[in-house]
């Protein structure tokens, strides 16, 4: 290419030999290609072996290549880039002449070619390693290298250069040693590194106590790094003082668009007989004693769909009318013993028909997985029953035997247009002075099933209890349905020995759950008198929405769930340990409670 590119006058007096390591060599000044088309092979021709004319420069130029004379050049011979090899005398008296002339670089080079060769003589043998000479001819040459860095302003290079000095530290006279302590501890301070500072000085004084060079270092630096600390408490101090301004404000905006969102939802509690549920968040007010039984179910329900509704899932605010709850899994001792519509009511001033549907009454499994049916399921007043509570508030209270499934295709199954006007009940006159519950405003009231339409889907879904780890695949379709048409479910779990709290989120989100609150304690527990650590309506957990899980992929996540399970002995009351009954009736809390 270089020929190519030469007057075929020319061609002769500067063709040389092409060298095997990629080096055209000929007579006359050297050439450094600026951008070469291979850039790994690097081509240049030896200075003074051959003339040019312009002509020949300026077609070389065109073709990328700088012609630069030799006294130019830093290279000394060799490859390119390649440190030769020189005696250390020889290197050290060209390194301090490029040195003085304020090239580092080469200068840098050169000291390296010496330490290559001393190097190699260190290699001869074991008695090279004890010559002292050699020795301080590293020191020197290191030191050197760490002063054209600092001079270059790299002072870690100088700082890595002085340590390879100091490596056979102790075939060193002391003043070399000192020598190379200050240089070491120059190149520390200033790269701000004072603490490492000091104790590279320290170290120096060790050596030489009164070396007036390092003791003024040593007060300079330890002024220095007194004021850094100083410097970086105030900075630290600025810097906690504005992230806890800034929490502050965060913590202050959530407090307000929580606020905003309690406002907006439809629950407003009773001043002086209820927990201010803002207060309890903030852990500025203790959660009830648990022992207003007759209040803790209907307080947790209305609880949590505040929680939903400062949580972002509202579903429950001030301008709706009409809401309907559906209770899945309801038995007569706990749904209809313990819920209170007029109570409801009560602290929904805005809604002004509340349809209530508990599905359920299907008893529960005894530890021989034999179903135990409820104790009042033939009792059940099976309907539809509309009542009056206030004079402009109503509650229609819908009671349903058997699943979901079962529910949706019988009861909750929509009239034709038209037909709904003609089945409506007539309103019971007056309203009720004391609260009752539910079972007994259902008794009291005439049973007429399907004479009320359902609201499908409802507003809001409660499963109370519901003991996932057993009933798992029994809850499964029901689950399913409520993700599909994404309405809105609180589960309300108990407190050990039911393992609700550790358990149930994780089933939940197995099944496929978009879960939207996450576990938390409710302020109105349901405690046992002789044991207040044992409570139902102990906390909820709410979802909204998902992908449920394919049917025939269930029985898989279950083993799944119970093989990441590690076994665990129960937790009885008192704080005992004890194993499972081999036989006979599980201590139930509507048992424990009923005795």
């Amino acid at each position: 290419q270089v020929e190519a590119s030469i007057a075929p006058a020319q061609r002769t007096a500067t063709t040389g030999r092409l060298g095997a390591a990629g080096h055209l060599q000929g007579r006359g000044e050297a050439l450094l290609p600026v951008c070469s088309p291979r850039p790994w092979i690097h081509r240049c021709f030896r200075a003074g072996e051959m003339e040019m004319d312009e002509a020949t420069k300026a077609a070389l130029a065109a073709k990328g290549y700088d012609i630069v004379g030799e006294a130019d050049s830093d290279s000394d011979g060799g490859m390119p880039g390649r440190i030769p090899s020189l005696e250390p005398n020889v290197a050290r008296e060209k390194g301090k002449k490029a040195f003085q002339e304020g090239k580092y670089d080469k200068a840098i080079k050169y000291w390296q070619g010496g330490l290559k060769s001393i190097l190699s003589a260190l290699c001869a043998g074991p008695h090279a390693l004890g010559d002292q000479s050699l020795s301080e001819l590293d020191l020197t040459l290191n030191l050197n290298i760490a002063m054209a860095y600092m001079k270059k302003e790299d002072y870690d290079m100088a700082d890595r250069s002085v340590d390879k000095a100091l490596a056979r530290r102790e075939a060193l006279a002391p003043q070399l040693v000192v020598k190379a302590l200050y240089r070491k501890a120059s190149a520390q301070r200033a790269m701000h590194k004072l603490d490492e500072c000091l104790v590279t000085l320290k170290d120096m004084l060790e050596v030489e106590p009164g070396n007036t060079a390092a003791l003024q270092m040593q007060q300079e630096v330890d002024r220095e790094w007194k004021m850094q600390c100083q410097k970086q408490k105030r900075n630290l101090k600025k810097m906690f003082d504005q992230m806890s301004g800034e929490d502050k404000k965060e913590e202050e905006r959530l407090r307000k668009e929580r606020a905003e969102a309690r406002e907006r939802c439809a629950v407003r509690w009773v001043a002086g007989e209820d927990v201010d549920s803002a207060a309890f968040e903030a852990g500025e007010a203790p959660a009830c004693s648990g022992g207003d039984w007759g209040l803790a179910l209907t307080r947790t329900v209305l609880w949590s769909v505040e929680q939903l509704a400062v949580d972002g899932a509202c579903c429950l605010s001030t301008d709706v009318s009409h809401v309907s709850a559906w209770f899945l899994g309801a038995s007569s001792t706990c749904e209809l013993r313990w819920l209170q519509p007029s109570s409801l009511l009560k602290r929904l001033p805005s809604v002004k028909t509340l349809e209530l549907s508990l599905v359920g009454f299907l008893g529960e499994l005894s530890p021989e997985n034999k179903r135990e049916p409820d104790p009042k399921a033939d009792s059940l007043p099976l309907g539809s029953n509309r009542s009056k509570v206030t004079e402009d508030q109503e509650v229609i209270l819908r009671v349903v035997k058997g699943t979901l499934a079962e529910a949706l295709e019988k009861e909750f199954k929509q009239p034709p247009a038209g037909e709904e006007a003609d089945k409506e009940e007539k309103t019971e006159e007056g309203a009720e002075e004391e609260a009752e519950p539910a079972f007994e405003q259902a008794a009291a009231a005439p049973a007429r099933a399907g004479a009320l339409a359902a609201q499908v889907p409802p507003s809001i879904c409660f499963i109370a209890h519901p003991q996932l780890h057993r009933y798992y695949s029994d809850f499964y379709p029901a689950i399913a349905w409520l993700i599909d048409h994404r309405v809105p479910t609180v589960i309300i779990g108990a407190s050990d020995p039911d393992p609700s709290w550790e358990q149930d989120e994780v089933l939940l989100k197995a099944l496929g759950c978009n879960i939207v609150v996450s576990k938390r304690e409710s302020p109105y527990p349901m405690c046992l008198p002789d044991n207040p650590k044992v409570k139902k309506c102990n906390h909820i957990i709410a979802f909204l929405g998902g992908k449920a899980i394919e049917r025939d992929k269930l029985v898989k996540t279950k083993l799944d769930l119970l093989a990441k399970a590690p076994p665990s002995p129960r937790s009885c009351p008192g704080g005992r340990t004890c194993q499972r009954r081999p036989s006979g009736r599980r201590p139930s809390f509507s048992r424990m409670t009923e005795r």
